[in-house]
């Protein structure tokens, strides 16, 4: 009963959207199917009326004038069923581009509030793939199966008034048969909405193989390492099983079709039959019994090939609404939407760690285990540890991108989930390993979502800081020049470019607090040593300094290096007054413990960190 009401709900919530989103096309299409629902009736009385006159006259002389309004009728539903279709194909393409313009918009947004967890959950991916692909044709899609709906049904219960008439047997016989038939379609699209769903993600998988064959960006990959077969194998068997799943659905669909078809056929043969009686004792007139069977073979004709796909379609919206609503039940964060929004006079004091305990969604074991660690503000850090240690997790915390986690993360002495999302992104900046790379100007590459009012004067600082003025005046339009292969003019940089034109639009907003996952990977050790000593400028300036690293050279430029492990931070090394290769002998040494460590698995953590200390020490 509750799925029920859900279902009803979600339906008013359809038909709600559809008369405020396109009132004019969905009144179309409903008028429309009212006056096709009717057409057949129409048909079977001027079909009755002219066959009467015709025999009237027998014997006689048949003036045109006598049959004239019938003729006329009749012409009129012909030339209506001929104009309809081209009407209908302008009013589609009108409907779907107003329903992509507001669903895919509404969408879109839907899809920037949610919560981070979903974007890293495969179920949650999935669904939003099924919800968001196509969204506007799946709407006109299932609007047009709610008219084609009410237009069988008027259809029906308009011929059988006039068939109840002259035999209630043989109404009764219509709707005997029609019912059952309804309710085998209706479940027999359920179950092809739940192939089809399989379909669908796997579909996703092979179109993601698709661009690896084909997009510039694994061109370099795929001509080295010669993996095209490989994957090429791979996309056609996931290619034959969508297919394999699409041809079930298929087979299932023309059997209900054509098993309808039958029924309908011999139903109609029935109803010609009882309807004899009638005609032979006077109470049909030879005019109604021809339009009649003419309809009713109408009807079945089109039953046989409509019914199926009405009534399998509705449960395909059924099904997608369902979808819908479980997508728009997806938790949001607040302010995810909203632009940075500035805190006066802030500055960054303290950020502390108290017993911090995490764990993804969905996932028994911790990430992060009471760590607990203590950094003040205006300095540089590093954070050193082996792959999956929980480098990434502190950022992905501390931003608030998840905030399900035990314990508490508190800067200036305050709860970070007191702070407002929008003041989160107003002090924060991240540079991120897998950092974008946009089809735009290179001006837009690096100012991109930048809300600073002073954007070009900052623009042009950091570009000299980072020393991207020889790149920007080797390009033919300067910083107006489009990067990527989408516009014919279009430039490549390379990577250690792009990693500084991100590193730029990450110091675009001056952030309070910048975070750098690999700052360096891409740039040559001259690049990465100016890089580092432009931290160290930033840092004077008031900005906190995250980095997250696994360079030997980047560490040392930190005034402390936290060293993480098995979800917590074990230890820490301060610079102090030591030179810069004092503290890249202490690092380097300490991350040999560590890779020594976690190959032989045997080290006690108490023995590692003693021996850190006393590494430590030596280098003092």
């Amino acid at each position: 009963m509750k799925d029920s009401k859900k279902q009803a709900y979600n339906f008013l919530t359809f038909l709600g959207d559809m008369t405020k989103i396109i009132p004019f096309h969905a009144g179309y299409l409903l008028l429309a199917a009212l006056v096709n629902a009717f057409l057949p009736t129409a048909q079977t009385l001027a079909i009755a009326e002219f066959v009467n006159r015709v025999e009237g006259t027998y014997g006689g002389v048949l003036e045109v004038h006598m049959v004239l309004a019938p003729l006329m009728i009749l012409l009129g539903i012909v030339i209506f069923k001929q104009m309809i279709p081209s009407v209908t194909n302008l009013i589609d393409a009108s409907a779907q581009n107003r329903l992509k313009a507001v669903l895919r918009n509404r969408f879109m947004r839907k899809q920037a509030a949610l919560q981070y967890r979903y974007i890293e959950d495969n179920q949650s991916c999935a669904l939003i793939y099924r919800v968001c692909e196509k969204v506007e044709n799946r709407f006109w899609t299932g609007c047009r199966t709610v008219c084609n709906g009410i237009e069988l049904v008027v259809k029906c219960v308009a011929l059988m008034s006039i068939v109840m008439q002259a035999s209630v047997l043989s109404g009764g016989a219509i709707l005997l048969v029609s019912v059952p038939l309804f309710y085998l379609a209706y479940r027999t699209g359920k179950q092809n909405y739940v192939l089809q769903k399989d379909a669908v993600e796997v579909k996703r998988r092979y179109q993601y193989l698709a661009r690896i064959l084909s997009d510039r960006d694994h061109a370099k990959e795929r001509t080295m390492f010669g993996y095209s077969g490989q994957i090429a194998k791979e996309y056609d068997s996931l290619s034959d099983y969508a297919n394999q799943r699409e041809a079930v659905i298929l087979k299932k669909r023309y059997a209900n079709m054509k098993s309808g078809s039958l029924t309908m056929v011999v139903l109609a043969v029935i109803i010609m039959l009882l309807l004899l009686p009638a005609l032979g004792s006077g109470k049909l007139s030879n005019g109604l019994y021809v339009g009649l069977v003419t309809s009713v073979l109408n009807l079945v004709q089109g039953m046989s090939w409509n019914l199926s796909g009405i009534m399998q379609g509705a449960a395909d919206l059924n099904a997608y609404l369902k979808d819908v609503s479980a997508f728009l039940g997806m938790e949001e964060k607040a302010d995810a939407i909203v632009e940075p929004r500035k805190i006066p006079g802030f500055r960054v004091e303290t950020i502390e760690f108290r017993k911090v305990s995490f764990r993804y969604p969905g996932r028994e074991e911790y990430v992060l285990k009471d760590c607990s660690f203590a950094l003040q503000g205006d300095k540089c850090y590093a954070v050193v540890g082996r792959n999956g240690a929980g480098k990434s997790t502190l950022t992905k915390l501390l931003t608030g991108l998840y905030e399900e986690y035990e314990g508490q993360i508190l800067i200036n002495g305050r709860n970070l989930r007191e702070y407002r999302y929008g003041e989160l992104k107003w002090m924060f900046s991240v540079v991120f390993q897998d950092f974008a790379r946009y089809a735009l100007s290179f001006r837009d590459n690096i100012s991109v979502g930048n809300f600073n009012e002073e954007k070009e004067r900052l623009l042009g600082r950091i570009i000299e800081k980072l020393e991207l003025e020889p790149c920007v005046q080797e390009l033919p339009w300067g910083l107006d020049s489009k990067l990527g292969k989408l516009d014919k003019d279009g430039v490549d940089l390379s990577g250690g470019q792009l990693q500084r034109a991100c590193i730029c639009r990450s110091m675009m907003n001056e952030p309070k607090i910048l975070f750098a996952d690999e700052p360096t990977g891409a740039l040559d050790s001259r690049a990465a040593g100016k890089l580092l000593g432009l931290f160290g400028e930033v840092n004077r300036e008031g900005q906190t300094i995250l980095m997250v690293t696994h360079s030997v050279q980047a560490a040392s430029h930190a005034g402390r290096v936290l060293f993480i492990k098995d979800g917590c931070v074990f230890h820490q090394i301060y610079k102090g007054s030591q030179s810069n290769e004092t503290m890249y002998r202490m690092i380097s040494d300490a991350l040999t413990v560590l890779q020594t460590e976690a190959a032989s698995g045997n080290a006690a953590d108490a023995d590692l960190q003693t021996t850190v200390q006393t590494i430590e020490r030596r280098a003092v």
